[in-house]
């Protein structure tokens, strides 16, 4: 991880249509949760092999097909895959309980490899588990920021993200955006807007096991610690779960976190990474690129969440979710204020194959770009019409209300 340039706040003072929709003939919502507490589960996958969606932070979901799937799967790190049978659910709505899935003891033993050998081991077989031939993955985007717990602009989208074979480097990779719609709060007392350079590329520049200069490289390993923590299952596979911390500073911030293993493959299953804050400097020279002279900007957090899913022998990125907090108060002024910017991308269908071709030039996302300024605002229910995107919750409900009251008041 030379650089983390390509997660950059840009600060401040101060389009695409929507496409005829394909109809979905199948339709299933519910909400997902803990079969014990009876909590709400977020993240969880659920999905028919190759179209999908996540369930939101409430655990809700809606999952739009063009026709009627075999079975419908749910899984999330940890627990046990639950299948429902799709025969006679179109239109249904269900309560899914997850069951935690348990590891006995005998089968948290390594055989002969510390942490880093294993690691080592998950990267030379990175060609072998990831997609050797290129993909074309359809995604939902979205993209908040909230100000004092409160939102002040959402913006979301429908991608498409062209991604070459795992063993490649292809300047090529890229994404295009297909429609999408903004909300903006348009109070005279927000004099501050931040966006979010690159946006939906996350699936590109932060695709740790493709960008390999992020952390999986041989050189950068060698800043860091490793030790085993206890194993869990995903997909009703064994994963090992290995920590990572900094071994001594770096001129550059390094990461804090979790690499979880597919036990039989070696294939990187999931990565949990939170960049270390003990250098406040170091973390703002990587992810602030422009702010007003007057404005002292303090990090709290970022983080970055990656969920890959396996299908007959491949592991594919599913879900990425990026989440920066901070805290900016002005030069000779009294009050401060927290923000939290939070962008996610699921992956909810894919083609893949010899025959898929790259996005063209002119089409292509610029990484340079905010996604916020290449969308404008759309009051349209049935915007989305047949896609499948991650269901608002209940607060990010409210908060679009809000603002649409803040436009009809102007």
């Amino acid at each position: 991880m030379k650089r983390l340039c390509q997660l950059l706040l840009v600060f401040w003072l101060s389009s695409l249509c929507a496409l005829a929709q394909d109809a979905a003939v199948w339709t299933l919502s519910g909400k997902v949760t803990d079969a014990k507490t009876r909590k709400p589960m977020a993240h969880v996958s659920v999905t028919d092999r190759n179209v999908g969606t996540v369930t939101n932070e409430m655990g809700e979901f809606v999952l739009k097909l063009p026709k009627a799937p075999e079975r419908v799967a749910f899984s999330c790190l940890g627990y046990k895959t639950q299948y429902l049978s799709a025969a006679a659910m179109n239109g249904v709505r269900v309560e899914v309980r997850m069951e935690p899935s348990t590891v006995m003891l005998s089968e948290i033993v390594v055989q002969g490899a510390d942490a880093k050998d294993l690691v080592l081991k998950a990267m030379e077989k990175i060609s072998d588990n990831y997609p050797n031939v290129p993909n074309l993955l359809r995604g939902f985007y979205r993209e908040t920021v909230e100000k004092r717990g409160h939102f002040t602009s959402i913006s979301e989208g429908v991608v498409d993200v062209y991604k070459s074979a795992y063993d490649k480097n292809d300047w090529r990779d890229g994404v295009e955006i297909l429609k999408g719609r903004r909300l903006l709060s348009q109070r005279p007392s927000d004099t501050l807007s931040v966006k979010l350079q690159g946006g939906p590329v996350l699936p590109i520049i932060l695709d740790v096991v493709k960008e390999k200069d992020i952390l999986l490289d041989v050189e950068e390993l060698n800043h860091y610690s490793f030790r085993y923590a206890s194993m869990s299952r995903a997909d009703d596979r064994n994963q090992y779960v290995v920590e990572i911390a900094p071994l001594y500073a770096q001129d550059y911030a390094l990461f804090r976190g979790r690499l979880y293993i597919d036990q039989e493959t070696l294939a990187f299953t999931r990565i949990d990474l939170t960049l270390d804050m003990s250098s406040p400097e170091k973390v703002t020279q990587m992810i602030l690129r422009k702010k007003p002279f007057s404005l002292r900007f303090t990090p709290h957090e970022l983080s970055i969440y990656i969920d890959y899913k396996t299908d007959n022998g491949v592991t594919r990125i599913n879900y990425i979710r990026n989440v920066i907090r901070f805290r900016c108060d002005w030069k000779r002024k009294l009050f401060k204020s927290n923000f939290t910017v939070i962008s996610e991308l699921v992956v909810t269908d894919r083609k893949e194959g010899k025959d898929v071709k790259p996005i063209k030039i002119r089409d292509t996302f610029n990484r340079k770009d905010n996604f916020y300024d290449k969308v404008i605002y759309f009051d349209d229910p049935d915007f989305w019409g047949g896609e499948n995107i991650i269901e608002p919750t209940e607060d990010l409900l409210k908060g679009i209300e809000k603002i649409k009251r803040r436009i009809a008041r102007d």
